[in-house]
């Protein structure tokens, strides 16, 4: 399992669980600490995932 932290600006906690449900099934974890989501996940997300992931949470 990987380590990644993401900002907590790029996604809502319902999005990011939706979004990682897809890619992972139920093999991911998700904390928070200091203004960053902390993911424990099998393999660290594309930059094309998150900027995915940001459109998902925060569209225009």
């Amino acid at each position: 399992m990987e380590s990644q932290a993401i900002p907590l600006s790029y996604a809502d906690k319902t999005t990011l669980s939706q979004f990682l449900r897809q890619l992972f099934g139920q093999s991911y974890s998700v904390d928070t600490r200091q203004e960053h989501w902390m993911l424990t996940i099998p393999r660290r997300l594309t930059d094309d995932e998150i900027k995915g992931l940001q459109k998902s949470s925060h569209p225009k």
